[in-house]
């Protein structure tokens, strides 16, 4: 594999999504095959020794497409003989990638695609980025879809595509042992016998905590063991706990949840919700929900709303259910009062989803096939 460049302003010790998919792929490639150049940190130096490969922190905070940084990064790239680069997100920093002059691959997420896309000068800057490169890497179905439209809609060819979704480390996310779950159930107030329901996200309007809320109440006269925990914090926050006062709803708000903690809430829970819908006709949409394979690996049935790239993270009827109208109270109502009454179903939901995930969404098979598709640039 020829060496490259990765350039990005999300990487770790930054915490995210994004920075979780760069890191997870490229920590499992040869070290000598690639570089990342990114922004300082507060925890960079520690973070850095760490790693296997080689990592080069710009003293900025944020990476900026000016001049100055488009001669560092050529400069960088042809101290260390790099043949291409890759560049995330497209805007703003991929801006540079055209001027640099080497060849260059883009990653795309979705959100960043489905504003500009429908824009028409930003359209125009986007498709300069994006048609000029060798290949885009496209981190899920729906990042896929955006292209094809932007592209459809430009007339112009899309370039070489190579699918790379988000996954999971199937090792750190794992079936709880009994003493473990109940161990953790046990520190969050939950007792014997009641059912719960977890959920992880930025307690943002998009993400449905709300709906999850009034299902809750809906359901708390047919179900009392229902109990719900939501872990996440956001500008949303008060209205929720202003919902949950006035639905008299059996949810409690964990707040933020160390990484750490993450696997033992998501094994511990006898379901995952996370009601995600799309907002302004669709500019605003779950670009995949890494969380629903997340809690797929540790076997437990997930439910989704219907949103951007969430129909991939969650096999309808196989590893979960997917709420086709996400708004609606009632349906996630519906959806949680199945997995309640059938432990059977849940069984083999969450089974389902753990096989999924291992032949799927592993980390390992999907880094190698990033390799492999690597491998085809010259």
């Amino acid at each position: 594999m020829s060496k490259h460049l990765l350039v990005t302003n999300d990487f770790p010790p930054k915490v995210g999504g994004i920075q979780n998919y760069l890191y997870e792929l490229w920590r499992r490639l040869d070290p000598d095959s690639f570089m990342v150049v990114t922004s300082s940190h507060p925890q960079g130096d520690a973070f850095d020794a760490q790693q296997e490969f080689e990592i080069v922190r710009l003293p900025s905070k944020t990476l900026l497409p000016t001049r100055a940084l488009a001669r560092r990064i050529r400069e960088i790239a042809e101290e260390h003989q790099a043949s291409f680069i890759i560049w995330d997100p497209a805007l703003p920093i991929g801006l540079l990638a055209p001027k640099v002059g080497i060849q260059y691959g883009v990653v795309v997420h979705g959100a960043e695609l489905a504003v500009p896309a429908r824009l028409p000068i930003a359209s125009r800057i986007l498709l300069n980025v994006l048609s000029k490169a060798s290949f885009l890497i496209s981190a899920g179905q729906y990042p896929r879809s955006e292209l094809e439209r932007l592209f459809s809609r430009s007339g112009q060819e899309l370039p070489k595509v190579f699918d790379i979704p988000p996954g999971v480390d199937p090792i750190r996310f794992e079936p709880l042992s009994e003493e473990m779950r109940s161990s953790y159930r046990s520190s969050l107030g939950v007792k014997d016998g009641e059912f719960l329901v977890s959920s992880v996200s930025r307690l943002v309007p998009r993400k449905g905590m709300d709906t999850l809320i009034i299902a809750t109440a809906l359901l708390q006269s047919a179900h009392p063991e229902l109990k719900v925990a939501i872990a996440g914090s956001g500008r949303d926050e008060m209205r929720l706990r202003r919902l949950i006062r006035r639905r008299h709803a059996a949810v409690n708000l964990l707040g933020r949840v160390a990484e750490e903690e993450l696997p033992y809430l998501l094994g511990a829970s006898d379901a995952f919700a996370m009601l995600c819908r799309s907002r302004w006709a669709g500019l605003e949409q779950e670009g995949f929900g890494i969380v629903f394979l997340e809690a797929s690996a540790c076997e437990v049935p997930v439910i989704a709303g219907y949103s951007g790239g969430s129909t991939e993270a969650v096999s309808h009827e196989q590893t979960g259910f997917v709420v086709y109208q996400p708004k609606s109270s009632r349906k996630a109502a519906e959806a949680i009062s199945m997995l309640i009454s059938n432990e059977s179903l849940r069984r083999e939901m969450g089974q389902n989803g753990r096989r999924r995930v291992l032949d799927e969404f592993s980390y390992d098979r999907l880094s190698e096939r990033l390799e492999n598709s690597l491998a085809l640039i010259c």
